[in-house]
């Protein structure tokens, strides 16, 4: 069951928007009158949330309503604008469709595909093969964030991403460092990383900086937690919006720290310290975190939550779960998909936007 037994639903919102916390999620509907994010996903009305001291409650309003009650307009607007803009191109990528992100992990404790690339010649011939199948992005990781996971030093880190940073530079994609630490940001996008893919949301020591100095477009990713801990029974009153209100916080850092927002993405970390249910919750408020103006990366691919909400299937049985979760956030204009099984995700994504176009 998602994660809304918190939720009230009103028929109005509990006060004026925007008077207390507030979020608006676009309703997505085909030929809509608004495009979400200036892409493919369309929408009429959105579910006002507010928060108060006795908790959550949601209500469904039209735009023209929530601009003639808002208790601040200027920030009522400025959300609408944010949901409804264009987003630029993000490391040099278009996001006027989705786009495939590969995973290629150089570890042997990944919790689906550990010790499969372990050699450079295997790393760089996989990664060759995902771009082939329609990845536009490659995210090579070199340190295992599965629950329970042990942290590694910073050298062996190096040793695993380095080689096929170096022999994929030239692969004719984007290539991406999935890591958390500042001296592997710095080196990996000196050895070709256009993107620091980072779970922990550049909280580590010297990351934000690190990232800023480098001038790589950055993904940001909310974990509740450690890899070693997240999984211990994870608590959230309405796990969408404290996401969202994290993520936002992370924004604002990295602005700070010199990363210009076009060149932030977001990543709500599906599966990192949340339930099954907070992680439906997740899926189903995807088109909330529009709302932070950014684009949205998201990250379902084999995860454990799909074998609980179904038969309890190994890592390597979960591809159809994969994409029925990614197409749902695509259905609701997520740009950026981070999957394990590229050609299977391209051809859905294929039906999934000739679905869309042809409404």
């Amino acid at each position: 069951m998602a994660d809304t037994s918190e939720l009230i639903r009103l028929a109005a919102p509990k006060a004026p928007p925007f008077a207390i916390p507030t979020w608006l999620r676009p309703v997505t509907v085909p030929a809509g009158r608004y495009w979400l994010a200036g892409g493919w996903a369309s929408f009429d009305v959105v579910d006002i949330l507010q928060r108060d001291a006795a908790g959550y409650s949601v209500s469904r309003c039209t735009l023209d309503e929530i601009m003639a009650t808002a208790d601040n307009r200027n920030l009522a607007s400025t959300m609408i604008d944010r949901l409804t803009g264009k987003r630029p191109a993000w490391a040099g990528i278009s996001l006027d469709q989705p786009t495939i992100m590969g995973i290629l992990n150089v570890t042997p404790d990944s919790f689906s595909d550990g010790g499969q690339h372990n050699l450079p010649a295997r790393a760089v011939a996989a990664g060759r093969a995902m771009i082939e199948a329609g990845a536009g992005i490659i995210d090579i990781g070199g340190e295992s964030t599965r629950p329970g996971a042990d942290p590694v030093t910073r050298n062996q880190e190096l040793a695993r991403v380095l080689p096929p940073l170096t022999g994929l530079k030239d692969a004719g994609t984007v290539l991406s460092i999935d890591t958390r630490h500042a001296e592997i940001m710095t080196r990996a996008t000196a050895a070709g990383a256009g993107i620091i893919n980072d779970v922990n949301g550049l909280r580590g020591e010297g990351a934000l900086d690190a990232a800023a100095a480098t001038g790589a477009a950055v993904a940001i990713m909310h974990m509740q937690g450690t890899p070693e801990t997240m999984q211990q029974d994870p608590q959230y009153g309405f796990a969408p919006a404290e996401i969202y209100e994290f993520l936002e916080q992370r924004i604002a850092s990295a602005e700070r720290a010199g990363i210009p927002r076009d060149q932030i993405a977001i990543d709500p970390g599906f599966g990192f310290g949340k339930s099954p249910a907070h992680n439906l919750s997740l899926i189903g408020w995807t088109a909330m975190f529009h709302g932070l103006g950014v684009p949205i990366l998201v990250g379902v691919s084999r995860k454990s939550s799909i074998a609980s909400l179904s038969a309890g299937e190994a890592a390597d049985q979960r591809l159809a779960g994969s994409l029925g979760l990614a197409m749902a956030a695509v259905a609701q204009g997520c740009q950026l998909v981070r999957v394990h099984d590229v050609a299977e995700t391209r051809q859905a994504l294929a039906i999934q936007m000739a679905l869309m176009a042809s409404t």
